[in-house]
């Protein structure tokens, strides 16, 4: 279910880039990032508060994880999106979404250097790989009409591949929750920005469209990226969720009519090696689970044999449990019970 999720809002926020660069015609960047996070932040809210028999998805945010989720507000949501569509307003619409894909590189690359998650040389390799169709679509004559849109677009990438990592931190939180305080912050931040600087609102059509868009693009793909998190950890969620700018770049070949360059050909076959890289990624090794006491939602397997009273037993479920010492050999991913260190 992990890898369905993370597919699931490839496919939703890669065609957002095309169907982002229509918008672009009635709103500035800065005024149609906020309309996609107040979207994003509206719907989910809203899903909140109507969905009161939704199971229990998601542990209490600690003051740390409110000072993470901060992180994230302004790394993702209120830096990020203005310089991609200021990059994509500039680049065609094809371009700009396979270069997101240097957003896998970033992530993987932050992740095993500043937060200490294993990547091993299938993930090494893959982000070299990824790297260099980034530089073969910056460099091919006719990919991007901007260097300056090349350079927004890859910061854009270095700055959601931070929000990544810290999402990462509090992804046993309640989803809705953290996508309903992102989109409703960075959505309101950058849409007084842009109100301030003398921008006007467009027509209540691109609104509607702007919203609608955040909603299922940022919204939903970034809760069901949270849910993927869990178990796959920052790095190997993000390896798929490369498959998002494929989408995207098919959207801007089929809703745009623009043009398949060479340097988006060779870029988009260096990119899908990458892909595959990651995603044949196989690990497994004995390893050892040291005593603990934590909180997430989880279901009864061989990580969780504990007792349970009155409903703590339905699945899933969650509360305050501990976990004796354990060691074992199975195949795993840089879930929350496995962040051990590696040789």
């Amino acid at each position: 279910m992990a890898i369905l999720y993370a597919l699931i809002a490839a496919l939703g926020f890669g065609l957002s880039a095309p169907l982002a660069k229509l918008l672009l015609a009635s709103a500035s960047p800065l005024l149609l990032a906020g309309l996609l996070y107040l979207g994003a932040g509206a719907f989910l809210g809203l899903a909140r508060v109507g969905w009161r028999r939704r199971p229990a998805v998601g542990r209490r945010l600690t003051a740390r994880d409110r000072w993470i989720l901060a992180g994230v507000v302004l790394a993702g949501g209120v830096l990020a999106p203005p310089l991609l569509l200021w990059g994509l307003s500039r680049s065609p619409a094809a371009s700009t979404a396979l270069l997101l894909n240097l957003e896998v590189v970033f992530t993987a690359l932050l992740a095993g250097a500043v937060f200490g998650e294993h990547l091993g040389a299938r993930v090494g390799g893959a982000a070299v790989v990824m790297a260099l169709g980034g530089v073969a679509l910056g460099w091919a004559p006719g990919s991007l009409t901007s260097v300056a849109g090349f350079v927004a677009v890859a910061l854009a990438c270095v700055l959601w591949a931070l929000d990544n990592n810290l999402t990462s931190l509090i992804a046993e939180g309640d989803p809705l929750l953290i996508v309903m305080v992102k989109g409703l912050g960075a959505g309101t931040v950058n849409t007084v920005l842009a109100l301030a600087a003398g921008e006007s609102l467009p027509g209540p059509r691109t609104i509607g469209l702007g919203m609608a868009l955040g909603a299922v693009s940022y919204g939903t793909s970034l809760a069901l990226f949270i849910l993927a998190m869990r178990d796959l950890g920052a790095a190997r969620t993000g390896a798929y969720f490369a498959t998002a700018p494929f989408f995207g770049a098919a959207g801007g070949i089929l809703l745009l009519d623009e043009p398949p360059t060479p340097g988006l050909l060779v870029a988009a076959g260096l990119m899908a090696l990458a892909t595959w890289l990651l995603v044949g990624e196989r690990h497994a090794h004995t390893h050892r689970h040291a005593a603990a006491s934590h909180a997430h939602v989880h279901v009864t397997d061989a990580h969780h044999r504990h007792a349970h009273s009155g409903r703590e037993g339905a699945e899933p479920h969650g509360h305050t449990h501990s976990t004796g010492a354990l060691e074992h050999e199975h195949p795993h991913t840089p879930d929350i019970h496995h962040d051990h260190g590696h040789p």
